[in-house]
């Protein structure tokens, strides 16, 4: 029997952009924090201290008050999508109601869909629905929103969220053709007693 399936996602899965959102909603939700450094702090030049320790299927890229209950603003996708390398300039690829950008030595983020970026090692542009780190060596963190410059800030600090996408869920069509297949078994198998 064949059959279409889908990943399971994250019971919290927002698309695009969203602010203002609880911790307890997004670990509740089934994430888990996988990374969390104040943004003076360094992601490597390739992003890999986070991409070391966030590996399952799906990331979320939040930003807050260090220490804050609530994260200021995030999105999330599947990681291979919010790491799809887009180059140093200001292309960006829409994945999950975000556009997303990633390149090796330059940097890292995302905006809302209908945000213009300037990618200038981060996205300068006017954006209240934006986050932008930098993967260069040495250098932390550059935005969350409107805030820009947060290179050596403790004040805000980058959070990293992955989910796992779990078992593979049948669709429902294929439910419904195991279903039929069953019932099918069945009336052959009554028929041959009768």
């Amino acid at each position: 029997m064949t059959g279409v399936s889908a990943f399971a996602a994250p019971v919290y899965l927002p698309s695009g952009p969203q602010q203002n959102v609880a911790l307890s909603t997004i670990t509740n939700g089934g994430w888990t924090q996988c990374y969390a450094h104040t943004f003076d702090v360094s992601i490597g030049n390739q992003a890999e201290g986070v991409l070391s320790v966030c590996t399952d299927d799906y990331l979320m890229m939040a930003g807050r008050v260090t220490g804050s209950d609530t994260v200021m603003e995030l999105a999330a996708t599947l990681r291979s999508d919010a790491i799809q390398v887009t180059g140093s300039n200001s292309t960006t690829h829409l994945s999950n109601g975000s556009q997303w950008w990633f390149a090796n030595n330059w940097s890292w983020g995302f905006t809302d869909a209908g945000d213009t970026v300037n990618n200038f090692q981060c996205d300068t542009s006017p954006s209240p629905h934006s986050m932008c780190l930098h993967t260069i060596a040495g250098v932390g963190g550059y935005r969350i929103d409107d805030i820009l410059g947060l290179n050596g800030s403790t004040r805000y600090e980058k959070l990293f969220f992955q989910a796992s996408a779990g078992e593979q869920v049948p669709e429902p069509g294929s439910i419904a053709l195991a279903l039929t297949a069953l019932g099918a078994l069945g009336f052959v198998s009554r028929r041959r007693k009768s």
